[in-house]
């Protein structure tokens, strides 16, 4: 019993882990025979918490004083410079084209969950959207890769049979 604690403990906290994500984790728990279901639920809820964790917590950070003296830092250095336009603008652009929807359900398979809510936070995407985009994408995620992971298992499993 506590064997099987622990198991679904770590599925938590290797889901909750930054570039570990559900990708990993969900057919690794899947694989160790687990009960599909919970490793899922576990793994959704550990890659969620920390995300709404890095959404109000960027947000926190971008009101005080340090984060708009050193905007306006880089605010002087951009005007002064004569340098082309950096990965920020590409971003930004990037993010216009597809919006939050798009970012959030391509952020797990391109650049990870966590790491999609802060650019789309850093591109002034509203934070109760960001929130409910990324958990939808992360929701939406979490069942087809524990689908996926179980015929997959069945399949190599009738291989070997």
């Amino acid at each position: 019993m506590i064997e099987t604690i622990w198991q679904y403990t770590l599925i938590f906290l290797m889901a909750a882990t930054p570039w570990f994500e559900i990708l990993l984790v969900i057919p690794i728990g899947i694989g160790m025979g687990l009960d599909p279901l919970l490793v899922g639920i576990f793994s959704f809820i550990g890659n969620f918490l920390p995300v709404l964790f890095i959404i109000y917590l960027l947000r926190f950070y971008q009101q005080t004083s340090f984060h708009r003296r050193r905007k306006a830092a880089k605010l002087w250095k951009k005007r002064h410079s004569k340098k082309k336009p950096g990965r920020n603008e590409k971003a930004q652009a990037v993010f216009q084209k597809y919006g939050l929807p798009g970012l959030a359900i391509a952020g797990p398979a391109i650049t990870g969950i966590h790491l999609a809510a802060v650019i789309a936070l850093s591109l002034k995407a509203d934070k109760h959207a960001t929130a409910w985009w990324m958990g939808s994408s992360l929701f939406l995620w979490s069942i087809f890769l524990t689908i996926a992971s179980i015929y997959s298992i069945d399949w190599i499993q009738s291989l070997f049979n």
